[in-house]
């Protein structure tokens, strides 16, 4: 942030009104501030939708080719877009949220910003205008998928809504964890690489630990199952769960049991992904409003 632009935010905030009324006015020119900021970073990131589109364009158009025929219904051909969008999603949470609040402790603006306007209206002004950027980015996705899929089929699945709808709600629960990041991190760069870890490798190594172990516990305590719902909700599977065999049946006796869950209920989904949401940022806000610039 620039000290022209904190210098105009500034005297915005001076000029409102007291009492309730100033808390929304804040929270409204915050957002609207941080929308217009981030304008940069919101092309950038249709950009990212776009060539993601492209390459899983390119992925379908090599394999219809080489078999011959294309996928049998619209439903399978839209889920076979959504393979990444998962990573879409994370790419897109660390972009928007990675310097929400470590910003101002990197590049010392909060020392112009904390006198005029509170944490908690600066923290809910930012949280909307970052989220409302990062859903675009993740609807913009789905348009292109689902023009893609109305030049071939006639009738495209409604359940294709639902999809984007999981995937919003996903977006925030990502968004709120590199949010949390950011609430104490130092810088940027770190909180976007522990973000990333966190989610490619600590969750994803947490899943295939619960497998192998042979536990029927729901991993609703990591966040990266809730995404899988984002393509099962096209056809939920009656049963959620598989059961197989570490390494395959050994001879003369069966392998060790394996369990793994396929994807949350409807149910388990919205009030997972939205306790995590919430504990992730209650916990970002209570760090931040203590949090002490130098």
């Amino acid at each position: 942030m620039s000290t022209t632009q904190d210098g105009n935010l500034e005297s915005k905030f001076e000029k409102m009104p007291v009492g309730l009324m100033r808390s929304l006015d804040q929270i409204g020119a915050t957002t609207r501030f941080e929308l217009l900021r981030n304008i940069k970073n919101m092309i950038i990131s249709l950009f990212v939708a776009g060539f993601i589109f492209v390459l899983s364009l390119i992925i379908n158009i090599i394999t219809e080719s080489r078999l011959g025929e294309s996928p049998e219904t619209a439903t399978d051909y839209i889920t076979s877009y959504l393979g990444m969008i998962g990573f879409f999603i994370l790419i897109i949470a660390t972009m928007f949220g990675g310097n929400m609040i470590a910003l101002d402790y990197d590049k010392q603006t909060g020392n112009l910003l904390f006198p005029k306007i509170t944490k908690g209206r600066l923290f809910v002004g930012r949280l909307i205008a970052r989220y409302l950027l990062s859903a675009l980015a993740v609807i913009f996705y789905y348009i292109l998928v689902v023009i893609a899929a109305a030049i071939k089929y006639t009738n495209l699945p409604v359940e294709t809504w639902a999809s984007l709808g999981w995937a919003l709600l996903y977006t925030f629960a990502v968004l709120s964890l590199v949010i949390f990041f950011s609430s104490f991190m130092k810088k940027t760069s770190t909180v976007i690489v522990v973000s990333l870890v966190m989610v490619l490798l600590v969750f994803n190594l947490g899943s295939t630990i619960l497998v192998i172990s042979g536990v029927e516990i729901e991993p609703l305590f990591i966040l990266t199952y809730y995404s899988s719902i984002i393509t099962q909700s096209f056809a939920m599977p009656t049963e959620r769960f598989v059961e197989g065999f570490l390494g395959g049946p050994h001879p003369g006796g069966d392998a060790p049991t394996v369990m793994q869950w396929i994807t949350p209920s409807v149910e388990g989904a919205i009030i997972g992904m939205l306790i995590y949401s919430v504990i992730l940022l209650v916990g970002a806000y209570f760090l931040f409003r203590r949090r002490q610039q130098k």
